[in-house]
């Protein structure tokens, strides 16, 4: 028979086993109505809001190039030699109203109006005789004309006749042909000096001076500082919330502050290729240079809406409220969605809808109190 000294070993080893499994019964006993207590609260909180319609900010954010609304192109219509004026033309050269921007060479053609002119005051002279003779009354006002004639001085109006009898005669001497045949010429002779239409700054230069300029050919641009225009578009959606008369806000990243602008025609034709339509927005700033890239933002003020998130809507064309601790699909009327935002009307105010998106909720679900967390809809869009 084995002896107690013997057993002792594995005695021990059976009771620190049965104390083992003892304590951890006890430990499960203990933290079992804990787990019960978390399994309780499984339960999801839920976010609503309650709605209340109002005006809701639409800003509509558009971009484009700063452009001059005081700009040309200027083109030569006569072909001679450039001829620089009194400021050169060049890029950032500013003129006054009125000032000549440059000049081509005109020796040529004036030596061939002032010919015209020379041939105009022959006929004029050899009228004169016979003038008096068949028509006195009116020879007095042809007289004063030749006298005041001058060949390096603008030509002036033919005096009045005074029936047709006279203004046959004088037609029937080639007066009227010589007149209007140097007053064509002279016109084209003042093409040779190209003046300023307002007070500007040249844009672009295409000449030096010696180069010999072609007619048609292009010289430059001349444009207005100060007065600009934004040409962008918005999509065909967005067309309908815009009008003449919309403030908005324009900033650069060149620039250390926004532009406030407004919206001076829309475009009522689409564009084939984008498909959208155009908006010219008006402004005015001196730090703003031609061609600038800007953006702006419209704010377009929607009535009698509300703003929710665009994750909300069910098809489109729904959302998800509480009616009676049950989630009920209502139907609403979509006017606008962009980014991550939707605004929705025929809401009725007080209307709980839920505010978050949850993954596993469905129509009829039955949502406890204690799962609510209410807070008050927004008005405001972006």
């Amino acid at each position: 028979m084995m002896s107690f000294k013997k057993l002792q070993p594995y005695l021990i080893a059976v009771l620190i086993v049965a104390g083992g499994i003892l304590v951890g019964r006890i430990f499960s006993s203990s933290r079992a109505p804990q787990q019960q207590a978390a399994q309780s609260k499984t339960g999801r909180q839920l976010s609503f809001m309650r709605v209340t319609n109002g005006e809701v900010q639409r800003v509509i954010e558009i971009s484009g190039k700063a452009s001059a609304v005081q700009k040309i192109d200027i083109y030569a219509e006569v072909s001679g030699v450039f001829a620089e004026a009194l400021h050169p033309f060049r890029e950032g050269s500013a003129f006054r109203k009125g000032d000549v921007l440059l000049r081509i060479d005109d020796g040529v053609y004036r030596n061939t109006v002032q010919a015209e002119k020379s041939a105009l005051l022959n006929t004029l002279t050899l009228l004169m005789p016979d003038l008096i003779i068949d028509f006195p009354d009116d020879a007095p006002l042809w007289k004063n004309y030749l006298e005041q004639f001058r060949l390096n001085g603008p030509l002036r109006s033919l005096p009045p006749v005074s029936n047709d009898r006279v203004r046959n005669y004088i037609a029937a001497r080639n007066i009227y042909t010589r007149y209007y045949a140097v007053r064509s010429m002279e016109e084209t002779l003042a093409k040779y000096r190209i003046t300023a239409p307002f007070e500007g700054v040249v844009t672009v230069s295409s000449v030096n001076p010696g180069m010999l300029i072609r007619t048609g050919q292009k010289i430059g641009e001349f444009a207005a500082p100060g007065a600009y225009e934004l040409e962008a578009s918005v999509g065909i959606g967005d067309a309908q919330w815009v009008h003449a008369g919309d403030h908005v806000v324009l900033e650069s990243d060149d620039l250390d502050s926004s532009v406030d602008g407004v919206v001076a025609r829309l475009n009522q034709s689409i564009d084939d290729d984008t498909q959208t339509v155009g908006v010219y927005i008006k402004f005015s700033d001196d730090r703003v240079r031609d061609g600038m890239y800007m953006t702006a933002d419209l704010h377009v003020p929607v009535g009698d809406a509300v703003a929710i998130p665009r994750s909300l809507l069910l098809g489109g064309d729904g959302v998800y409220a509480l009616e009676d601790s049950l989630l009920t699909r209502i139907p609403v009327d979509v006017v606008a969605v962009y980014g991550s935002q939707a605004i929705v009307r025929s809401i009725p105010d007080g209307t709980t809808l839920l505010a978050e998106p949850v993954e596993g909720v469905y129509q009829g679900m039955v949502v406890r109190k204690d799962a609510v967390l209410l807070r008050d809809s927004t008005t405001g869009a972006r």
